[in-house]
């Protein structure tokens, strides 16, 4: 009897040892694997700020297209009245992206909405234009018109005895569309921040009163509580030293969070900030920790599943924010750095066939004769051919401007050549939006994996001299290294 005792006894003991290690599995398994959760997240905050990043100088680099083919309109306009030309630019001018235009004399005057010329002439900005014969973006600045946030892009007028200056003015506001995805909506803040002055706009945030506001970064100070190994001072001096990029931890108003940062190359010495408040990161992760504590009874099973989640999680959100990155934002087909990820893959695998590299000739009579639309209607159309012309499995690639990239895979020369003749007669006929039709052709050169390169840079450098050798001698043909 007394030995059944110690048997009972000793069964309670195991079984109260039992349940303390694997509550405390459970609980380790909680704050372990809500960091890793975390740390997927917060991984991909780089990602996305260099996205913004990108967006960002996109429309610095549309603003300035549009000023440039406003330059050319004014230029063909010939010796027309100033009050003419003003009002052939405000009746060309996209009221829901654009907000004024206008241009500024020899003599400094200034034509256009008299609430913007007031406030060029607040901020310096006629001078600027005035000393200088090259494209430059403005600081944002409030406008006394509506009271919102607006970046202008002066454009001088070389050829012209009257007219110095070209400006275009868009609101911040039209800017926050940048940040409209439906996948960080709720989750981030995103901000403009100059770096030498510490002033910064917010763009996109929850609190949607202070969006488009200015404010000071130095004033935000007593919300921020840095770690030990980072503080404010070391965040602006890498800022205005140059540095990129950046991410670090900090808590902000007692919420712990993550903020990185990107340099805007359309924007010197300005940063796009993305804030990411942890609590917001995962819910999924905080409900399947929360039932991970109550059913303790099925600790591997939950284990086992809650990582399961967390690898489809990351697949799934890698390929959502990658496809953003990877495309080429005008043809829909790879960009450069996609392109090259995409090739460097077959060739580790040892994957034979043949690097093209495809010219637009002619391409930029073709958009000064047709305008900036129709020299996107023609890229579109060249990538479109591509998609048609080459077998599913070609890698295709806008290389940049007017230069695209293709990987014919498993294929012998001959095959290129028939390939390649096919796409030159698909592309040399475009109808444009106004039904005119217009003959296109293209230079092409390749290169053989791995007889002739076996690695990007050295098929590219072999493609390359092959279509500079069909330049020389007529264009509009294809020849192999």
């Amino acid at each position: 009897m007394k030995d059944r005792r110690k048997h009972k006894t000793k069964r309670k003991m195991l079984l109260v040892l039992y349940l303390t290690v694997c509550l405390a599995i459970v609980i380790a398994a909680y704050f372990h694997l809500s960091r890793i959760a975390r740390n997927f997240n917060t991984q991909h905050l780089e990602l996305i700020t260099g996205l913004y990043a990108e967006r960002m100088n996109d429309s610095m680099e549309y603003l300035q297209n549009f000023a440039q083919e406003d330059v050319k309109m004014i230029q063909s306009m010939g010796n027309s009245s100033l009050e003419e030309i003003q009002k052939q630019l405000e009746e060309n001018l996209d009221e829901t992206v654009f907000s004024n235009i206008g241009i500024i004399l020899n003599n400094g005057e200034i034509y256009g909405s008299s609430c913007t010329a007031s406030d060029i002439k607040k901020e310096g900005l006629d001078k600027l234009a005035l000393s200088t014969d090259t494209t430059f973006n403005s600081d944002p600045y409030q406008s006394s018109e509506n009271g919102s946030m607006v970046m202008t892009v002066f454009v001088p007028m070389k050829e012209s005895a009257r007219i110095h200056s070209l400006y275009v003015s868009i609101m911040i506001e039209n800017l926050r569309q940048l940040g409209d995805y439906e996948l960080l909506q709720g989750k981030i803040s995103v901000h403009l921040l100059k770096a030498d002055s510490e002033n910064y706009i917010t763009c996109i945030s929850d609190a949607s009163n202070i969006a488009g506001n200015w404010n000071n970064l130095l004033l935000q100070q007593r919300y921020f509580q840095y770690d030990a190994d980072y503080s404010y001072n070391q965040w602006v001096k890498d800022m205005q030293s140059g540095k990129k990029e950046g991410r670090f931890s900090v808590t902000i108003r007692d919420e712990a969070s993550t903020i990185s940062y990107c340099s805007i190359s359309g924007m010197p010495g300005w940063y796009v900030i993305v804030e990411l408040t942890n609590k917001n990161i995962s819910d999924i992760t905080q409900h399947f920790s929360a039932w991970g504590g109550v059913y303790g009874s099925i600790l591997v099973g939950f284990t086992v599943l809650y990582m399961l989640t967390i690898v489809f999680l990351e697949k799934k959100d890698k390929k959502m924010y990658m496809g953003l990155s990877a495309t080429d934002a005008l043809t829909g087909i790879l960009n450069r750095r996609a392109f090259q990820s995409a090739l460097e893959g077959e060739l580790s695998k040892k994957t034979p066939g043949y690097f093209v590299f495809i010219d637009v000739d002619n391409f930029k009579k073709y958009n000064d004769t047709y305008g900036h639309n129709n020299g996107d209607l023609c890229l579109k159309h060249f990538a479109e051919m591509m998609r048609t012309c080459f077998p599913q499995d070609s890698i295709i690639g806008r290389y940049g401007g007017d230069e695209f990239v293709a990987y014919l895979k498993n294929m012998n020369a001959e095959e290129v050549r028939n390939y390649m003749a096919d796409f030159q007669r698909l592309i040399s006929h475009l109808t444009l939006s106004t039904g005119e039709e217009v003959e296109l052709s293209a230079s092409a050169g390749g290169s053989a994996f791995p007889e002739q390169g076996e690695d990007f840079v050295s098929l590219c450098r072999a493609a390359d001299a092959a279509l500079y050798d069909v330049k020389q001698h007529g264009k509009g043909a294809f020849k192999m290294k």
